[in-house]
């Protein structure tokens, strides 16, 4: 296990990074899948101005899979954070992503809490990255953990979601350690939502710049945003919805 060595965004080479005295993640999603606009940047330049002790991206930093995109990704956020910044892979950098940016599931092991970074980003799980989540699971049994994926379970707000069988297949996981299992936050539906199934939590926060194409279902939002995530010491969560400004973009 190891701390980082820097800020900005990290390169994960291990499965499991251990950090101490994190009490705030703000998390967002999408800040650059429908190209890094100027809009995108005002964006999301004023999520990263928010104090923190991490920020969380879940997947859908660049528009086309180019190295390119997501080098400019990279620097932007690097320019304007002075804590470290971990991710997973979206759809929009399948191929481009782990060249940068390493893996794409992997746990950082908390004082209280296990956040565990898990790749669908195809849609799909791998079974050793399953095997992984299970293996975690098993191993921490004092900590909660959070869970982060780029595609959400399903919901009735729209179709961009898991397929019901990639779902159940990730249930079958986490089902045995219910009560450990505190939260899920997606991504990849543009917008901001939360609900429940089969009694886990979502939170969808993909509203860090790109634009709101998507069809979305009441109450589903579209709306540029952020969330701030607090960890208490009895292992419990809290969170705030932070909107970008109107008027930003």
């Amino acid at each position: 296990m190891t701390q980082p060595a820097k800020t900005g965004f990290q390169k994960v080479d291990a499965l499991e990074i251990r950090l101490s005295d994190i009490t705030k993640v703000v998390m967002l999603g999408d800040p650059g899948c429908t190209s890094f606009s100027d809009d995108s940047k005002k964006v999301l330049d004023q999520i990263l101005r928010q104090e923190a002790d991490l920020f969380f991206v879940l997947g859908d930093l660049a528009f086309t899979d180019s190295i390119e995109e997501l080098h400019e990704m990279i620097d932007f956020c690097n320019a304007r954070v002075k804590v470290p910044i971990f991710a997973t892979r979206g759809n929009h950098e399948l191929s481009s992503y782990p060249k940068l940016l390493g893996f794409s599931s992997y746990a950082l092991v908390l004082d209280h809490h296990v956040c565990l970074f898990l790749c669908n980003a195809t849609g799909h799980f791998l079974e050793s990255d399953l095997d992984f989540l299970k293996n975690s699971l098993e191993t921490y049994q004092n900590k909660k953990f959070i869970v982060l994926m780029h595609m959400p379970p399903p919901s009735n707000v729209s179709r961009e979601s898991l397929k019901s069988e990639d779902w159940e297949k990730l249930r079958a996981v986490l089902d045995p350690h219910r009560e450990k299992v505190q939260h899920l936050f997606c991504a990849h539906m543009h917008g901001f939502h939360e609900y429940e199934i089969n009694g886990y939590p979502v939170t969808i926060t993909a509203g860090g710049g790109a634009a709101m194409i998507h069809e979305l279902f009441p109450p589903a939002q579209k709306l540029h945003h952020s969330i701030a995530v607090f960890l208490h010491p009895n292992g419990s969560l809290s969170k705030e919805v932070i909107p970008v400004r109107a008027g930003v973009v």
